[in-house]
């Protein structure tokens, strides 16, 4: 096992490849990430291993796994800004809508599947388009109406 992780993670640096195809994301900066697997979830860690104890967590969640994989708006947050293609970028009045969990009609110039949704300012998280585009902000995180 690489970087002394006992385990019930597995290494899979491949997954990198995912971020630079879909989202163009260059290497560089996807090199600074290492890819752990464990059932359906991926994590990205940045840091170095320090310990032998079992592992809960470790880094943010980048995907789950899928028939496609899923993009988590965490390490979209993370590594968003740096997406050159399959990026959405909203006014301030859809990324309102979008960060309600409300979907947006349009045309988009994205390939369908998973996007990095943007404002103006700031990246939101993970979209779906096909035709629409789909929020997939966690419920969690949506803004309530009476927050406004």
């Amino acid at each position: 096992m690489q970087g002394g992780c006992s385990l019930q993670f597995s290494r899979k640096d491949e997954y990198r490849e995912y971020f630079v195809e879909r989202f163009g994301i260059s290497k560089k900066v996807m090199m600074q990430y290492s890819f752990w697997q464990r059932s359906q979830k991926v994590w990205a860690f940045s840091g170095t291993l320090i310990t032998e104890r079992n592992i809960e967590i470790l880094g943010v969640k980048a995907l789950t796994l899928g028939k496609v994989p899923k993009p988590s708006t965490a390490f979209l947050r993370v590594v968003g800004s740096y997406a050159t293609r399959n990026v959405v970028t909203l006014n301030s009045q859809d990324a309102l809508k979008f960060l309600r969990g409300e979907e947006l009609k349009g045309e988009f110039s994205v390939d369908h599947g998973y996007v990095i949704v943007r404002s103006t300012e700031d990246i939101l998280g993970c979209g779906f388009y096909a035709d629409t585009l789909k929020s997939l902000i966690p419920r969690k995180y949506r803004v309530q109406n009476t927050w406004i």
